[in-house]
């Protein structure tokens, strides 16, 4: 923030005739937020931002947690699943990401001993308010998310108008490995894993009021060469094959299923992203108010990236912020006049110039409604 308060550029562009603000006036911004009125104004802007954004296809949602540790007496910050730093206190963000476009759709942060599902209702039907449902053709969740209550919310509680496609990972009770057990009929398919096996069954939870149905997926595993005997046929069972087991309400065959579900990975690689590019672990604000307003500052900041390297730079959605910065951000630059107007002048020649002169005359052609391509 130094940095660009000193840059006469950058002065000029924005009419910050003032100067531009300090880092620490900034942050007391973020002081002004409570929870109540960054749901208020982040989930507007949020529905406003994807009304500018067509896509011939319905969209496909990642729901993903994660955790960020936390070095202080933060609000909120308590002591829970962390699998980096054991025993240190942390936040355990939410967040749902638009897996065609590579942009997060809607994002919270909550306090570190939240299990996963906990407030997840509440956030897809905030979810929702961003989102209209006819917009969403799919949402892939883990096994954290394996709950009656999610599952009802996403078949629209009852209403089939309502009701979104979904695939969730399942937790492997001991109730729900009996009857995968039980499966006689499997299909081999080696498609989306090499060995594969295909059950199906319908299955319905002890407290659950509908019975779904769940694809289970059957790896082998390496052959033991001496295997003594058991005296439960589970055991047998556990030593020959892995099971990957997901509840779902997709009309698709189950390596389609598998094969969809197996392409959530990549939200991983957007988390990692916002980490280590964008720094949502460190916006450490006294105020659990304020760290949720910066927090969700950044997600608005990561969609204007993501628009401008699908959509102004092309074929650069893969590249990171700190190359882009390279590229297209920290370039020496000066301005002149020319008569009564004044013109910028950038350090860049040959191969650089004629990369900028490239996005530059898409900028110019840039309005809403963007266009996403479905490939």
């Amino acid at each position: 923030m130094d940095w660009l308060r000193a840059d006469e550029v950058l002065r000029e562009i924005f009419k910050w005739d003032k100067g531009m603000a300090s880092a620490s006036t900034l942050c007391r911004f973020f002081n002004k937020f409570d929870l109540e009125r960054s749901d208020r104004v982040f989930v507007e802007l949020q529905r406003r931002w994807f009304e500018q954004i067509d896509v011939p296809q319905r969209m496909t949602i990642d729901v993903e947690s994660t955790v960020i540790t936390r070095y202080g007496n933060q609000e909120l910050a308590e002591i829970g699943y962390n699998p980096t730093r054991r025993g240190r206190p942390s936040h355990h963000p939410l967040m749902a990401f638009a897996a065609e476009m590579k942009m997060v759709v809607n994002a919270w942060q909550r306090s570190g001993d939240s299990a996963d599902a906990l407030q997840a209702d509440e956030f897809i039907d905030e979810l929702f308010e961003i989102l209209n449902r006819d917009r969403i053709g799919l949402i892939r969740m883990d096994s954290g998310f394996y709950s009656d209550k999610i599952m009802n919310l996403l078949e629209g509680n009852g209403n089939p108008e309502k009701a979104v496609d979904y695939i969730v990972r399942a937790k492997l009770t001991s109730r729900l490995l009996e009857e995968v057990f039980n499966v006689r009929k499997w299909v081999s398919d080696g498609d989306v894993i090499k060995g594969a096996s295909y059950g199906e069954l319908t299955y319905q939870g002890s407290k659950w009021k509908t019975a779904r149905k769940i694809i289970v997926v059957r790896t082998s595993k390496e052959v033991v060469k001496e295997i003594q005997a058991n005296l439960f046929k589970e055991e047998d069972l556990f030593k020959q094959y892995d099971y990957k087991v997901f509840v779902t309400n997709v009309k698709m065959s189950p390596t389609v299923i598998h094969h969809l579900y197996n392409q959530r990975g990549d939200c991983e690689n957007r988390i990692k992203e916002l980490k280590y590019d964008y720094g949502i672990d460190g916006f450490a604000l006294q105020s659990f108010g304020a760290m949720e307003a910066a927090f969700r500052f950044v997600m608005l900041a990561y969609n204007l990236m993501a628009l401008f390297k699908q959509i102004v730079m092309v074929n650069s959605a893969g590249r990171r912020l700190s190359t882009l910065r390279f590229q297209c951000i920290a370039i020496g630059s000066y301005l002149v006049k020319s008569g009564r107007n004044k013109k910028l002048k950038l350090a860049a020649e040959g191969k650089r110039r004629h990369f900028l002169e490239h996005f530059f005359s898409n900028l110019e052609l840039l309005k809403a409604q963007f266009q996403f391509s479905s490939a």
